[in-house]
């Protein structure tokens, strides 16, 4: 009988304590989620700036980690046998102080220099390649060498002297990292089209660092956009998207050893612009 009202109380005990632990949850889930009087009033603000939001503005901003990135490391041998054909032969190394590079015939060269990879080839046809045929040929490269980078459509752009320019990041805990990229540029036309160029940065990430941090709320970091884009024209605006990435804000030399982090950034993209706007989530200031 004893051992009965026991096992009755620890079920209410336990039943209590799960409705309390509900209950905070979502009391600091209702703290760090954008309620809809916020929304309307930064949207009012962009409004009377002549500024129109095609995409949803994120409404969760829980506390986040700082992102601890390696200093930039290579494994030169993997990285010739991405890039250069498997029957390449006297293959040249050119190498100076932070400074690697190796080529092939006239047409094949790799450098790496202090935390780029840049990879070119022959020029391909002129022209604006398929988007969709492009993807399909950049994806294959990423499958197979870069398996947790992911597409980054957004900043997916038409070449200024031709071709197309495709953009992966990599993807840390559901998070994009924006300062881990390949980038390509995709040049000719129908299904003559070609890898003309790769540029790669990339800084390990070794785990998340300190205690989570507060975060300011999107229509915190739209006010800021706001602000700092008015001083530089005064004609309509459309954001045509908004999110949140870690970018790494300084640069990995290497063999330091002086902790390199990546912090939370709102990432804002206006039409007719390639580079987005970068608002450190945690300070509220621009980059």
């Amino acid at each position: 009988m004893q051992w009965n009202k026991a096992k009755n109380f620890m079920l209410v005990f336990f039943l209590l304590a799960n409705i309390l632990l509900l209950a905070l949850i979502r009391h600091e889930t209702g703290n760090h989620t954008l309620s809809r009087e916020r929304e309307s009033a930064i949207l009012n603000v962009l409004e009377q700036n002549n500024i129109i939001v095609y995409y949803h503005i994120p409404r969760q901003f829980s506390p986040m980690r700082p992102l601890q990135v390696a200093a930039y490391e290579y494994d030169f041998n993997r990285l010739v046998d991405i890039f250069f054909p498997y029957y390449a032969d006297e293959i040249s190394h050119a190498k100076d102080i932070n400074l690697d590079i190796f080529s092939w015939e006239n047409n094949y060269r790799l450098v790496i220099s202090n935390g780029y990879i840049s990879f070119t080839r022959e020029r391909g046809a002129g022209g604006v390649p398929d988007t969709y045929a492009s993807i399909a040929l950049t994806q294959a490269f990423i499958r197979e060498h870069y398996p947790d980078f992911r597409l980054d459509i957004h900043s997916t752009r038409q070449a200024r002297r031709g071709g197309l320019r495709i953009f992966y990041r990599q993807e840390y805990q559901n998070t994009m990292i924006y300062t881990n990229f390949v980038e390509f540029l995709i040049t000719g036309e129908g299904h003559d089209i070609i890898i003309e160029e790769v540029d790669i940065q990339y800084g390990r990430p070794i785990g998340f660092a300190y205690a989570p941090r507060e975060l300011v709320g999107p229509d915190e970091a739209l006010l800021t956009f706001v602000q700092n884009v008015r001083l530089q024209n005064d004609t309509d605006i459309i954001i045509s998207h908004m999110d949140i990435v870690y970018f790494q804000t300084m640069p990995g030399l290497i063999e330091t050893y002086t902790p390199i982090y990546a912090e939370p950034f709102y990432r804002i993209f206006i039409e007719g612009q390639d580079e987005p706007f970068l608002i450190n989530a945690y300070t509220n200031r621009l980059h």
